[in-house]
């Protein structure tokens, strides 16, 4: 190789270990057989930009929006299914904005939650429950649904009285009332609540909460969520127990439902 070429080579595979070590810090393993990956698919700007455009669309819906889109999906998008397999489609669901498990789906979300609730000792059904089902309505995702009708965090639209209830209040709509919808006949009230509400957000909806939700957001809410956001990463890989956890889905859910 004559020495000039041989100089921009190493200048390149430099470039690039750089690249990948913003991306993955400076202990990220070399690439296999030392190909390097190609520097352009580790910018995470695209990403970013990307991922604030969809959350800025799922800002703007309105209450008309809202309204169709719950007429939109009152018939059966999977019609009878059980639920097991929908936990299973979620292996091919990625949320394009979020930025902490970037490209990481979200099978693998649900396993890192109860990987972390089990170093906790957390061994309620509720919450192994709740964590296998609560981003169900995520596989909206894999029919062309919008994403911006699928992901992101929900405000309210409008203002309400204080303490109304949040099921008097119209708030942006998501994957959340999807599996609500449902979910709802065949889980405990509680835990039909937190698939509602996982994703609201708290500085803007608690003022609206009434009596009931503030009790269900003590018993469910404040300690799901600290596993829900506080687990996700792109590079912890859980150990994922699929028959104990599909026979606390099969409990639940003996039957196939309308999905």
């Amino acid at each position: 190789m004559p020495p000039a070429i041989a100089t921009l080579a190493r200048r390149s595979r430099s470039a690039i270990r750089a690249a990948r070590n913003a991306f993955l810090g400076d202990s990220a393993p070399p690439s296999s057989g030392d190909i390097p990956v190609r520097p352009h698919l580790l910018d995470r700007g695209p990403y970013f930009r990307n991922a604030a455009r969809i959350l800025k669309r799922h800002s703007a819906q309105t209450v008309d929006d809202v309204a169709g889109l719950c007429r939109k999906y009152q018939p059966p998008v999977f019609g009878k299914i059980a639920v097991w397999e929908l936990v299973q489609k979620l292996a091919l669901c990625i949320d394009p904005t979020d930025g902490r498990l970037f490209c990481t789906s979200q099978l693998i979300h649900v396993f890192q939650i109860l990987d972390e609730m089990e170093s906790d000792g957390v061994t309620n059904d509720e919450f192994i429950l709740a964590a296998l089902v609560h981003d169900l309505g995520k596989v909206l995702l894999l029919v062309g649904e919008r994403p911006e009708n699928v992901v992101g965090f929900n405000d309210p639209i409008g203002a309400y009285e204080p303490g109304c209830g949040l099921h008097n209040c119209t708030l942006q709509w998501n994957h959340d009332e999807l599996a609500y919808s449902r979910v709802k006949d065949h889980l405990p009230e509680g835990l039909a609540w937190l698939v509602r509400y996982h994703s609201i957000n708290r500085a803007t909806c608690d003022p609206y909460m009434d009596e009931k939700d503030r009790a269900h957001s003590v018993r469910y809410l404040d300690v799901f969520e600290r596993y829900d956001h506080g687990t996700k990463s792109p590079v912890f890989l859980p150990k994922p127990r699929i028959e104990k956890y599909r026979s606390v889905v099969e409990k639940a859910f003996p039957h196939p439902i309308v999905f």
